[in-house]
């Protein structure tokens, strides 16, 4: 016994973008680009946004010429480079949104999705591999950037990064199933567009600060994001290859053409299966996705959230502030690292236990006397509908690793602190519903949770630069590398913004810790998180005489 399928062929289509003749991302702000869909066949299908990444060539910089001390500039993509490059993705049907989704909920639903064998494939069509974003220690590598050095002006180094075309996977209704196929066929008096917003260059790779001519700042020879305004942090020092002493052969090169377009999977189907399509009117069954964030968020919270209509599963993501201050937009834990945790383990003398030397011990580092050693930033939550808890308060392992493990066939512990709560036994399935919660039927929906609480300061700097006690609800700046410090450095308000034309701020952006106080007592806490929370929920399209419209609005 075998299903029957009807007799149909599949061929892709580049779609390339309408009205545009500047194909370059952005050096600020963003671009949207607009995506027409043309009825080359009868059904519409996988669509997948390409584009390209140039060649990057990171040179190293001679900060001493006397002493010929070079360093190493060390340029990095970010990770999950093609989702994080989106902004914002939709469809609309005669101007109409449709769907609308971020470049991060993309990625979150891929985490949610996928297994590790797809998970291998998919990272390397979004650029989420060591060698983009850690290119010291991609295989074959240990600790040891290839840096990109001309040694005889002749011929031209290979580049630290080679360029690639991404390939992401759009994850429309029409795209992960196919019997959702968008029916082309019948939306005769429609027009289907795809737009597609992109962030701008300077949020999508870190450098080594290198500017010597700062040796002060405390950035400098630590890690930091690009600055279209110093000539040590522009693109323009890595998209050709240097001469022979480390300078860019075109230092005019601000930015690429990265040449977006869409690959599209379109169905052919028998003359007898076009004319059924194209008589009876069609539902499908789509997905939509609302979110919200909030900013400077500590402690205990409760925030309304969109529920509207059939909701199949919330997924709430919890950062630090500075670290989207760093282009880490992966990062959704407490620490500086996704996977290691503040501490930094010495090493002991081979000999301190025993006189044979070839073991050698390391120590644990020193502990840390507040909460800021916690990977999870989320503490514990529930879902309240008008005003009546949906569950008991549950701590954080009942929405990061339960309700991951029951109801999430990827493998989210790849991208730790996505936080689950479903109302549906498989939310990853579209063609057939499995439980959801009617969010319409409320007046109020509100999720309460419970963050870390970071480090406390009594004192605070004045305008005359005198450190006094904090008597009132006032911001404190403290330095972000002294947060774990007993007393945290202080420093003046706006310390990160230039005093003048031409005058170096004291610190760079996310060098410091915003402070501010709580309403029960004068010790105040760093607003340190943001938390985005999305919900999703099911919605029908209606086709019918050549146009397709949503069935519920909000």
């Amino acid at each position: 016994m075998y299903k029957r399928h009807t007799n149909f062929a599949m061929e892709h289509f580049q779609l390339p973008p309408m009205n545009v003749t500047d194909t370059n991302l952005p050096i600020a702000g963003n671009k949207t680009f607009r995506f027409k869909v043309p009825r080359y066949a009868d059904l519409l299908h996988d669509c997948y946004l390409c584009v390209d990444i140039p060649d990057i060539w990171s040179p190293l910089v001679n900060i001493q010429a006397t002493n010929n001390i070079a360093k190493e500039f060390q340029f990095q993509w970010i990770r999950n480079l093609g989702y994080n490059m989106i902004q914002q993705a939709s469809v609309t049907l005669n101007g109409s949104p449709i769907v609308t989704m971020t470049g991060e909920w993309m990625k979150i639903a891929s985490y949610l999705k996928h297994d590790a064998t797809k998970r291998a494939i998919l990272d390397k069509m979004v650029g989420n591999t060591p060698d983009m974003y850690d290119p010291a220690n991609k295989p074959g590598l240990f600790n040891q950037y290839p840096n990109a050095i001309n040694t005889d002006g002749v011929n031209p180094p290979a580049p630290s990064i080679a360029g690639r075309q991404l390939n992401i996977p759009l994850p429309f209704w029409f795209c992960e199933e196919i019997g959702q196929s968008l029916p082309l066929v019948s939306l005769v008096q429609t027009e289907v567009e795809i737009q597609i917003t992109f962030n701008n260059i300077y949020n999508l790779f870190t450098l080594i600060n290198l500017n010597y001519t700062q040796p002060n700042d405390p950035t400098y020879l630590t890690r930091i994001v690009g600055n279209p305004a110093d000539p040590f942090r522009g693109i323009q020092n890595f998209l050709s290859y240097p001469d022979l002493q480390g300078n860019p052969t075109n230092q005019s090169l601000q930015n690429w053409n990265f040449n977006p377009y869409i690959e599209a999977n379109y169905i052919f189907l028998t003359d007898t299966e076009r004319a059924h399509i194209a008589a009876y009117e069609k539902s499908f069954l789509v997905t939509q996705v609302r979110y919200i964030r909030n900013d400077k968020q500590y402690g205990y919270n409760d925030i309304p959230i969109p529920m509207y209509n059939l909701c199949t599963r919330i997924v709430s993501l919890f950062q630090r502030e500075d670290r989207i201050l760093l282009n880490d937009w992966d990062n959704y834990t407490n620490w500086d690292s996704i996977y290691y945790p503040p501490v930094n383990p010495s090493v002991l003398p081979a000999n301190l236990y025993s006189p044979l030397p070839p073991t050698q011990f390391y120590s644990s580092g020193i502990q840390l006397l507040n909460n800021m050693i916690a990977q999870d930033i989320l503490q514990e939550g529930t879902v309240v509908l008008d005003g009546t808890e949906r569950l008991n308060t549950k701590n954080v392992n009942f929405f990061r690793l339960i309700q991951n493990y029951k109801f999430s066939s990827g493998d989210t512990s790849m991208l730790p602190g996505i936080n689950l709560y479903s109302f549906a036994l498989d939310p990853n399935t579209i063609t057939q519903p499995s439980g959801t919660v009617n969010g319409s039927m409320f007046n109020r929906t509100n999720l309460q949770y419970t963050l870390l609480v970071p480090p406390t300061v009594t004192s605070t700097i004045d305008s005359s630069g005198n450190v006094v006690p904090v008597s009132s609800p006032a911001p404190v700046c403290i330095v972000k590398e002294t947060a774990f410090n007993t007393v945290p450095t202080l420093v003046p308000i706006g310390a990160t913004v230039s005093p003048g034309p031409g005058i170096p701020p004291l610190l760079q952006a996310g060098q410091t810790l915003t402070i501010v106080p709580p309403s029960t007592q004068f010790n105040v806490q760093y607003g340190a998180y943001s938390a985005t929370i999305y919900v999703e929920s099911y919605n029908f399209l209606k086709v019918t005489n050549g146009q397709g419209n949503l069935v519920f609005s909000t």
